[in-house]
This record gives structure tokens, sequence and C-alpha cells, in this order.
């Protein structure tokens, strides 16, 4: 085998080099570092909430929904009764802890990456989600790489402390590792990326805007403080699909060198920022802003190390600080540690992780979220009423003929089928469109927009058959000098009946105008 590798060598060297470089570098682990540290606390926001429910999510005592279930895979995972579930999912926050703090880095993130999915396989209707999988991947890396190496309670206890804790101007050469780990988390990224390229080109309703708007309507995660105020401008989300579409494309051609990195990078955090404002997304983002701290390599860090040198000597407040800092961090090292002390050390985290577990046990006890110790017993659901009941398995149900519809607007400008401008306000001679969409399913319907003048009195109608399969239908009114200035309505109706009012004013005829006419996809 490594003759054939040799040989694979010499016959292109310049490949095998660039290969060897990409994975096998060596390199200072400041992004892997930066990830240990903040991705467990990105975590256990989502982990630290189901705490008080452990029991009930994740034990025998509560229901379990094993994802491995619907798979036809029965008792793929073992069950433990709710004391030994709320003890080890107490251990999974503390290594996640630890594992931040980088205090037996290698064996917390080995803890994590055993506990974290498996209760999440547990309960696979509200825990398993694809951010999971993105963090389990990635904690995966964690363990194969060197994590604890710098900036981690480790490092400090074998002697590895510096006299600042900047690149650049550290006493002793900071340890290196081969960045193949970092490689893979980067891979991850790109490959995520294109996935979901490939997803999106088999998915309609995404380039049309209807499925981001439906989304950007709707409170499924968390409050979105834009959603609302841009689900009424469609075209926004139309070119928000393509440009994401374009960048998940080129994301794994362009991120690996050269100033496209930057731009890729750029792009990609305000993607995710604005999943957070625009469809409430918290977790997801937060993760995947995390890991593309791995493509911060050693020689950006040094950069901004220069940087911070810069500014330290112009600035005496960032001068002060920096000294402090160094004082705190530049105390005599420690000697790396005996065998003796790695064994006490050990003991001392078994220990540490036994107690925190019986204290989560014994908080449990105390809280009692199900009131086992209650004077009045155990607490029961509330019975819900039997009206509300048959309405609930009732199937036959009709759905109101406005509940049919999504939204009624009126103006002049159409683009990729969707009404651009709203107006109110028109001049006799020029072009009305209305514009009626329909929410998903609906039958056929036959729909018209009628117009009426200021008393009500209706002047003309216009009506079609609207397909099952169409969410959009388009009306077109030309007000000639007929019409005398004044306000009018159109009145919109399915099956008879009226389900909204767009109220707008004529005016008259702008003589020398000539407004563009409407562009339709």
């Amino acid at each position: 085998m490594k003759n054939e590798y040799a040989r694979l060598r010499n016959e292109s060297p310049n490949l095998a080099r660039s290969w060897d470089r990409f994975f096998f570098a060596q390199e200072v682990p400041y992004g892997l570092a930066m990830i240990r540290i903040i991705l467990p606390l990105v975590m256990m926001y989502d982990v630290a909430r189901r705490w008080p429910y452990a029991r009930e999510l994740f034990s025998t005592d509560g229901a379990t929904a094993p994802l491995a279930q619907t798979f036809g895979y029965l008792n793929y995972l073992p069950e433990f009764s709710g004391t030994i579930v709320v003890a080890l999912y107490t251990a999974l926050v503390f290594s996640l802890i630890t594992m931040s703090l980088g205090w037996f880095t290698r064996t917390s993130t080995m803890i994590v990456l055993v506990l974290y999915p498996y209760f999440c396989m547990l309960d696979w209707i509200s825990s398993t989600t694809k951010y999971v999988v993105v963090a389990t991947h990635v904690i995966l890396m964690l363990c194969l790489a060197r994590p604890g190496a710098i900036w981690s309670v480790d490092a400090w206890l074998k002697g590895r402390r510096e006299r600042s804790p900047w690149p650049g101007e550290a006493r002793h050469k900071l340890p290196t590792a081969a960045v193949w780990p970092q490689r893979l988390i980067q891979l991850l990224i790109a490959s995520t990326y294109f996935a979901a390229m490939i997803t999106k080109l088999h998915t309609p309703a995404f380039f049309s805007g209807e499925q981001m708007q439906y989304w950007l309507m709707t409170y499924i995660y968390y409050d979105q403080p834009l959603g609302d105020y841009l689900s009424q401008y469609p075209l926004v989300s139309i070119i928000a699909a393509y440009a994401t579409l374009i960048w998940e494309v080129l994301f794994l051609a362009c991120v690996w060198r050269g100033r496209l990195r930057g731009w890729m990078l750029g792009i990609g955090v305000l993607f995710h920022l604005g999943t957070v404002f625009m469809l409430g997304l918290v977790v997801f983002p937060a993760i995947m802003l995390t890991i593309y701290l791995s493509f911060l390599n050693q020689y950006d860090v040094q950069r901004i190390a220069a940087s911070w040198r810069r500014w330290k000597r112009h600035s005496p407040l960032l001068a002060r600080i920096s000294t402090r800092i160094s004082d705190w961090g530049q105390g005599a090292s420690l000697p790396r540690a005996s065998t003796g002390r790695r064994v006490t050390s050990a003991v001392t985290f078994l220990i540490a992780i036994g107690l925190f577990s019986v204290s989560g046990v014994a908080l449990e006890y105390k809280l009692d979220h199900y009131g086992v110790r209650h004077p009045d017993g155990l607490y029961t659901l509330e019975r819900i009423p039997e009206d509300e009941v048959r309405n609930m398995l009732s199937n036959d149900t009709s759905m109101r003929e406005q509940d049919k519809f999504l939204s009624f607007r009126i103006g002049d400008w159409i683009v990729a089928d969707h009404l651009l401008n709203q107006r109110d306000t028109f001049h006799i001679g020029e072009l009305i469109l209305a514009q009626a969409a329909l929410n998903p399913p609906h039958e056929d319907l036959w729909v018209e927009v009628n117009l009426h003048d200021s008393e009500g009195k209706k002047l003309s109608h216009v009506g079609q058959i609207v397909p099952r399969e169409d969410l959009r239908v388009f009306f077109n009114y030309r007000l000639d000098e007929s019409f005398e200035p004044g306000d009018y309505e159109l009145v919109l109706k399915s099956s008879g009946q009226e389900i909204s009012r767009r109220k707008f004013r004529l005016l008259p005829s702008e003589e020398g105008s000539q407004l563009p006419a409407p562009v339709a996809n």
C-alpha cells in the first residue's frame, strides 16, 4: 500500500503535495479551540431547557418517541428509568460545561458524543432536528482532533500557559496538529449547502417565493421580527431564493482560498442572521456560525493578533487591558503532570461528574414536576370538553370560502408572476391589475372581480376559472374616458360569495405622460 501511494506521488507530485498540504499541514488549532469553547454553550441552550422534562421525554416513566421505531426497529436503543435518565442527562450538562472549559476535554467530548445523540434519538418529535445531526458530526471531529491543545484547563494544567494569550507573543511554541479534522468540518458545511441546493432545485414553491412567504407569516419556531413585514413584498422572497441558490452552488468551489473565501463566508453570515430575523430560527444559525470558525487558520489569527498589537500601541486603554491579561497568564509554568497527578486529576473528574449527577437527581426530586410527592397526589390532565373533542375528530368540516384566499391586491406591475406594487390611485387610461392569491389546497374555483362605483352600483365584472393547481389569478381593468373621475371599488367574489374589497380613486388622465406597460413573467 505504501509503495502504491509513493508511486502515485511520483506520477502526480503537485497533486499529492496539494493533497498532503490540504489535509495534513501542521497548524495551531485556533479554529477548533474556538469551536470547542462556543459550541457546547450553544447546545446548552437546547439541552438545559429539556432538563426539567428529561424524565418525561427520555425515560420509561414518561412517553419516549424513539426515532428507530419509525423505521420498524423496536427496542433499538436501551431505555432506562426516570432516575437513571435524570442522572445521565445531568452528566450530559456537566460534560458540555467541562468540554467548553477544556477540562478532560477529550473525555468530556466523548461523553457528549454518546449521550447527546442518544437522548435526541429517543425523542424524535421535538429533539431530533437537522442541527442535532450537524452538531453531532462536529463533536465527532473534535474527538478525533486535539480539542484541548490550547485555551483549555488541560493545557494550563500541563504547564502550557504562555506569557500572553495572543499569537505571536508566546514565550514557547504553541502545539500544532494536522488540520484534517478541521478540513472535514469545512467539507461538512460545504456539502450541507450543496445538498440543500439539490433539494431546492426539486422544490418549485421555493423559486416562486410561496414557500418563503407562507413561512414568513407563521410563527412555527420563535418570533420573527421581520417576517410579517417582508411577507408583504413577495419579490424580495424570489430574489432571495435565487441568490441563496447561487451562493450554495458557489460555496463548495470558492470558499477555500483567496478573497472569494471572505465573500462566501460573509454572505453565509448574513444568510444565517437572516434566518433569525425572517424565519425565527435560533439554534441552527448559532451552530452554523460557530462552526464557521473552522475556516479560521493560524495565519488569520496571527494577522488579527498583529492588528491588536498595532491598536494597543495607539490606545492606552487597550494597552492596560492587554497588560492585565498578560499578567494573569504569565505566572510560573506548572511542571508537566506526573502519572500520579494525572490519576488524581482523573479521580477528581469522576467524583465531580458523579456529584453533579447526584445533585441533579436530588434537585429534580425536590422540584417534583409531576406531583409525585404532592399532598393531592399526581397532577392530572384536564379533560377536554366534549364539544371540542368532536370538533377535533370530525372530518366533515368544510372550509369557509374566504379562508381559501390569502390576499387581494391592486397595482399595475407584475414581475415573476407577483404584483410588484400596490396602488390606490390611478389615472384614466391606465391599466389596473388585480391579483388574488389563494391558500393551498383548494378545489377548482370560479372567481370574479366586479367594478363598483362609490354608490355600490356594479359597472362591470370579469370572471374566470382558477384550477386547483394555481395559487394566483389576475384580472385586468383599463378604465378609459367613458369613466368619470371619482372613487371606485373592486370586489372579489368566489362561488358567488364576497371575499374582499379594494377601494381606489380614479383621476383625470395626465396629458403627455406614458406609463410603462406591465411586465409579465
